[in-house]
């Protein structure tokens, strides 16, 4: 019979395998010509840019990630 100490790690691991299969259904980001975060055109094989997009994209992906607003 199992306490709850078993149950809380059953439970706990559960999400984990949960949050770890939703981070891999996400694409990483690709390259079109156009600032991820501004849409700025940028030079081939690059993301963003300028470090300020960069890091605002970030910060902007954290939040979500925070809030639960993926």
């Amino acid at each position: 019979m199992s306490d709850h100490a078993d149950q809380a790690e059953q439970n706990i691991e559960t999400f984990l395998h949960s949050a770890i299969a939703n981070a891999r259904r996400h694409s990483p980001l690709q390259s079109d010509g156009h600032c991820v975060f501004c849409d700025e055109a940028v030079a081939v094989n690059q993301l963003f840019c300028c470090r300020e997009c960069r890091d605002d994209y970030d910060k902007e992906q954290r939040a979500l990630r925070i809030t639960g607003g993926y």
